[in-house]
């Protein structure tokens, strides 16, 4: 009769009492402002397409807000859609105080200004048509 084969073990190496106990190097990472916006479905589904080619969602918005010239470009209208898409998106601090200020001066919300510099972004690169 053939013994049953014992699943192999994982094996986990043990610190020999001659090893330093110096502590791990901590890695700093940026320091960043979270920002929950809410995405026209249209631009939503763009973003989410170009990031299967490039990457990351909160680059591609950071580049976004910071190659459209917000102070002067027209607003996108937000209130002809319902079907908004929510997600987060990771900002460095000074972008976020920017856009913030932006916001305040032209009487309207960050997630405005979000989009509009999606919607003027992706229509540079002839990816949408704005009316």
């Amino acid at each position: 009769m053939a013994e049953k084969e014992r699943p192999k073990l994982d094996v986990i190496r043990l610190k020999r009492e001659d090893e330093s106990n110096a502590p791990a190097r901590i890695r700093k990472s940026p320091p960043v402002r979270k920002l929950v916006i809410r995405l026209l479905s249209g631009l939503s589904e763009h973003l989410r397409s170009e990031m299967r080619y490039r990457g990351d969602l909160s680059s591609m918005v950071i580049e976004a807000l910071s190659s459209v010239d917000l102070e002067i470009v027209p607003l996108v209208d937000m209130g002809i859609e319902s079907r908004l898409k929510t997600t987060t998106v990771a900002l460095p601090p000074q972008l976020h105080a920017r856009i913030k200020t932006l916001a305040k001066a032209r009487s309207s919300s960050m997630n405005e200004m979000v989009n509009t510099a999606i919607a003027h972004w992706l229509a540079g690169k002839k990816l949408i048509r704005l009316l």
